[in-house]
């Protein structure tokens, strides 16, 4: 759990700016969301932290580690942070207790290994927990289990790697309207528990206001305003 840092992050695709001149500080253990229409910027600013995408200029801090500095770019394994895509991403051939256990074994040899009953059991079925799902979940498959369900998988994965910072890019966009918001709120209860830095990135206002302790509204890859969600509100 760290300090996010991002200052002056710049990137073009070809003759399109993506991304402007970003400044982000996001302060250990909070949550901020960057909100705004699609096309903007918000998904690329997540891949640059990540560390799927290189900027044109600009740094990125984690903690007291510059993981992104003009010749410095420390690759994705190696940032401690946790990635949740729209679509949870969950591999389809694996049970749950499997893909779980993938955030495992990557986070120390990079390999996928099927589940090690003796040793990562228990740790599956904490991470379970934390995302409030019973453990007879850990022997479904993917399909066997609602978007919600799927999407608390994806973030148990991702937990199971004790990032320092969890990016999270729309994860709940494709769930109907009472599903999101008590989706929403399992995760953001889990990440506040864990005392998780994250950044959450979404087309919805009213998702951004109540997921985070920052809020960042971003136009045509620009940040317009930033601030606490009341006053970006007002």
């Amino acid at each position: 759990m760290s300090r996010l840092v991002v200052e002056g992050v710049s990137k073009s695709f070809g003759a399109t700016k993506v991304l402007d001149h970003i400044d982000l500080d996001v302060p250990n253990g909070t949550a901020a969301a960057v909100v705004g229409a699609s096309g903007c910027g918000k998904t690329t600013l997540l891949r640059v932290i990540a560390g799927f995408e290189g900027p044109d200029t600009g740094s990125v801090q984690l903690g007291s580690e510059t993981v992104v500095h003009q010749d410095i770019c420390v690759p994705p394994q190696r940032r401690r942070i946790g990635y949740v895509a729209q679509d949870g991403a969950l591999f389809p051939h694996l049970s749950v207790a499997d893909n779980i256990a993938y955030g495992l074994r990557t986070g120390l040899r990079g390999a996928i290994d099927r589940l090690r009953p003796g040793r990562d059991r228990p740790r599956v079925i904490e991470l379970l927990a934390m995302v409030s799902l019973d453990p007879d979940y850990a022997d479904r498959k993917p399909h066997q289990l609602s978007g919600g369900q799927q999407q608390r998988v994806a973030l148990a994965r991702a937990l199971a790697r004790k990032p320092d910072l969890m990016l999270l890019d729309e994860p709940f966009s494709a769930l109907d309207t009472g599903l999101r918001a008590t989706t929403r709120q399992a995760v953001a209860d889990t990440l506040r528990a864990a005392g998780m830095t994250s950044i959450l990135v979404t087309h919805d206002q009213e998702e951004a206001l109540s997921f985070a302790e920052q809020v960042a509204v971003m136009r045509a890859g620009r940040f317009t305003h930033v601030g606490p969600p009341q006053q970006v509100y007002h």
